[in-house]
């Protein structure tokens, strides 16, 4: 050994301890088990300054990487395990001037998942409450129909048993006046209103007209009606009935007249004798043309 080599040995010795003293001491904390697709976290303290984690670049077929968080001068990586076994994971960084740095590598043995028990595993929701039964209702149902069956069946025989009564409805205008005057003399509505008297009595008359002559008897005056009866009917003095009838029941209508107690009667007679007087004997005989 020449005598440069043993000056210059030693003092390439003492140089080469500071450059070995920063190399970044890498202290590392995490489980040696893991769960299949549950979340572990490794720790990273100790590794050179301003580095980046590149999580994308740190995947593997095996380990996926959730996040990596720098938190009081240590690094948090999660991590999410996809097969079982022994595994082996290292933690890749971008240092400030672009280079690649690698953590050392760590190992860690993936187990399966524990599946509970089937005596633990309780239902998300509540034990369902069973339907009452629906036959008693459809039986009441059917019941029900039958009686309503038997009830229409019933009602259809003794109709048809029962002799026919004529409909109101084609009955002649006078045999439906003189019905409707019958009913009124009946109902006892003079000695209670006689004001409601005449208004009953008018509207039979004025709705018997209305049929007769196909004019709108009940939207006209009095006066008017007198004119119509004495242009259609045959007896002009009929005309003349019609209209003492309608002006002393507007004088107890809207006068508040006080009449004697036989008038209310003898005008339903009154309206009486008008009717048959304007009804034609022969329904095919023609009456007076307007």
């Amino acid at each position: 050994m020449t005598l440069l080599s043993l000056i210059f040995l030693p003092l390439m010795r003492i140089l080469a301890v500071p450059v070995l003293a920063q190399q970044p001491q890498w202290e590392i904390s995490s489980s040696s088990v893991a769960v299949l697709a549950a979340e572990s976290s490794v720790v990273y303290r100790g590794g050179p300054a301003g580095l980046r984690a590149d999580a994308q670049g740190s995947n593997t077929s095996d380990i996926i990487v959730v996040k990596a968080t720098q938190r009081d001068g240590a690094w948090v990586w999660t991590l999410l395990p996809l097969s079982t076994g022994p595994l082996s994971f290292v933690a890749r960084y971008q240092a400030p001037d672009g280079a690649a740095v690698a953590a050392p590598p760590i190992s860690f043995t993936v187990a399966d998942a524990e599946l509970p028990n089937e005596a633990d595993i309780s239902d998300i929701k509540g034990p369902l409450k069973a339907r009452p039964a629906l036959w008693p209702w459809l039986l009441a149902a059917l019941m029900a129909a039958a009686l309503w069956r038997g009830w229409k069946l019933w009602k259809a025989r003794r109709q048809a048993s029962a002799p026919p009564q004529r409909d109101v409805s084609v009955m002649p205008p006078e045999e439906v006046a003189a019905r409707a005057i019958s009913e009124l003399r009946a109902s006892g509505l003079w000695e209670q209103d006689q004001a409601a008297y005449y208004l009953r009595l008018t509207d039979i008359l004025r709705a018997y007209l209305e049929a007769r002559y196909g004019a709108p008897v009940t939207a006209m005056t009095s006066v008017e009606v007198e004119r119509l009866v004495k242009a259609r009917a045959q007896d002009l003095q009929i005309g003349g009935k019609v209209r003492e009838l309608l002006t002393r029941a507007d004088l107890v209508k809207f006068a508040k007249a006080k009449t004697a107690p036989e008038e209310g009667p003898l005008d339903a007679g009154l309206a009486l004798t008008v009717i048959e007087a304007t009804t034609p004997r022969d329904y095919t005989a023609k009456e007076k043309a307007p």
